[in-house]
């Protein structure tokens, strides 16, 4: 091992992980927001996944942990350092490295009901291009658990040609929270974890957010009077094509600036600027999904018995009506 590689961060960190899809994006903004806290140049940094986790990041992992706190050029030495990438959950390389290299963060795993969750991975999927306009929901879910039952064939099916571990197949197994988070709780004291629902973030924000002060050890009374705003809600797009195109867009933008602060700060104000304007004028009325009782119960019974272990696993049980 190189001697960058022994080398741990005294900063402190609070990463925010947990499924995607359920508000990490807005929880990052919120925390950002508070003084004690500095965020990372670009929300998801995807820092400490494995090199061949399927997704894109200008920077992963390579033996020297300084290389993470390039990451945060505009924060002082007291403030903690903040980033969220949702995929820490559900890659074994980031909890390691995490436990080995920084001894003094702390980690909230923000959670949703898996079923939903699945719908918002189903319509995000369709808003991307990763999925045919007219592909159902029951076909999606038949082709997940095809794909888990080891029998997925997609010679038939009109989808993009990407490889089968693309996130968008991974989405039924990775509802099953408890079988990830089992090994964070093997390696790091309860007291430097902590477990939000999306639902009560949604329900009663100031309340989620004072809890994670308390947690972190910061102010809470910044949030008394503060304006919670939902950000990147997925949306039903007219045109996806010019969707991904801009999202990749916006991607390459943030690996470009985000170690130049005034070029990245300045672009980040223009796009909360043009964001609301272009998804007016990219955006149709969200539809309802159709799910048949047979692929509701199907469901119901594949994570009710994860649920129940997730329950037992963090001592408090999640407010997910379908499993009450």
């Amino acid at each position: 091992m190189s001697t960058s590689a022994k080398k741990v961060s005294d900063h402190h960190y609070l990463i925010v992980g947990g499924t995607t899809k359920a508000a990490t994006t807005s929880l990052f903004i919120y925390l950002a927001d508070h003084p004690s806290i500095c965020g990372a140049t670009y929300k998801e940094t995807r820092f400490f996944l494995h090199t061949d986790y399927p997704l894109p990041s200008k920077y992963r992992f390579t033996d020297d942990v300084e290389e993470y706190n390039l990451l945060f050029p505009q924060c002082e030495e007291e403030q903690i350092r903040l980033e969220s990438t949702p995929d820490y959950l559900y890659c074994p390389y980031a909890l390691d490295r995490i436990a080995k290299f920084l001894p003094n963060a702390k980690l909230v795993f923000s959670l949703r009901e898996p079923i939903s969750r699945l719908i918002s991975w189903y319509r995000f999927a369709k808003q991307d291009g990763k999925l045919p306009q007219d592909f159902t929901f029951d076909t999606y879910v038949k082709i997940l658990f095809d794909y888990v039952d080891g029998k997925f064939e997609n010679d038939n099916i009109d989808i993009e040609e990407k490889p089968i571990h693309e996130q968008y197949w991974q989405t039924l197994k990775q509802g099953c929270y408890s079988v990830y988070l089992k090994e964070y709780y093997n390696q790091f004291e309860p007291s430097r974890l902590h477990i939000l629902f999306y639902e009560e973030l949604a329900a009663a924000p100031s309340t989620s957010l004072k809890n994670l002060c308390r947690f972190t050890g910061i102010d809470s009374s910044f949030y008394e009077d503060y304006v919670f705003k939902v950000t990147n809600r997925t949306e039903t797009m007219k045109n996806s094509e010019i969707h991904k195109k801009y999202r990749d867009l916006r991607f390459q933008l943030r690996k470009w600036t985000h170690d130049k602060p005034m070029i990245h700060n300045s672009f980040r104000l223009l796009r909360r600027t043009i964001e609301p304007i272009y998804l007016r004028l990219n955006t149709r009325p969200t539809q309802n999904v159709n799910m048949s009782e047979e692929t509701r119960k199907r469901l119901i019974n594949y994570y009710r018995n994860d649920v129940h272990e997730l329950a037992e696993l963090i001592g408090k049980t999640p407010p997910w009506e379908p499993f009450l």
